[in-house]
């Protein structure tokens, strides 16, 4: 459907990287186009965007991470190999072109704590088909090969946040 696809990055500090990329599902489904979410280090089915699926017709969210926080400093090789998983997921899906837009969430953390290595997505960008526009979420500072292989660059910077005053997390708002 899209004549020309292209690639996003969204990453820094702030809230809003997987928000921005779920802007562009959501706009992108509004002009009857498909959506694949990878969510390679999320394992939680009660969080708004998998149960969005059931109600937007044209969204599809997997998971490849685990219900429980990874430890990010020490991964686990099972978290590594799901992870490895959710990357192998989406390039199939791009070779099969199973949809106009894919975002690949968390993908550069994933990159930054060491679960996928940097080649692999990178690898993953060059073979991207023309006409698929491709979103790759998270991380705080992504190798600069990644920035250049990008057709948008977002860096999302905190300067305030309601956990900073000790306000958890909200349901409907921040998952």
């Amino acid at each position: 459907m899209l004549k020309r696809g292209s690639v996003h990055l969204y990453y820094g500090d702030g809230k809003g990287k997987t928000s921005a990329a779920l802007g562009i599902a959501l706009r992108a489904i509004g002009h009857g186009m498909k959506v694949l979410v990878i969510q390679l280090m999320k394992g939680r089915e009660w969080v708004g965007e998998f149960k969005a699926q059931e109600k937007i017709k044209g969204l599809k969210v997997e998971q490849y991470g685990t219900p429980s926080f990874i430890n990010l400093y020490a991964p686990d090789s099972k978290d590594k190999e799901r992870a490895m998983q959710g990357l192998i997921r989406a390039k199939q899906a791009m070779r099969n072109h199973e949809a106009d837009v894919i975002i690949i969430d968390e993908s550069l953390y994933a990159v930054e704590f060491g679960l996928i290595p940097l080649s692999a997505l990178i690898e993953l960008i060059k073979e991207k088909p023309s006409d698929i526009e491709l979103v790759l979420t998270g991380g705080r500072d992504p190798p600069v090969e990644l920035i250049d292989l990008a057709d948008y660059v977002s860096h999302i910077v905190m300067e305030k946040h309601p956990y900073m005053e000790g306000i958890n997390a909200r349901q409907g708002i921040d998952y």
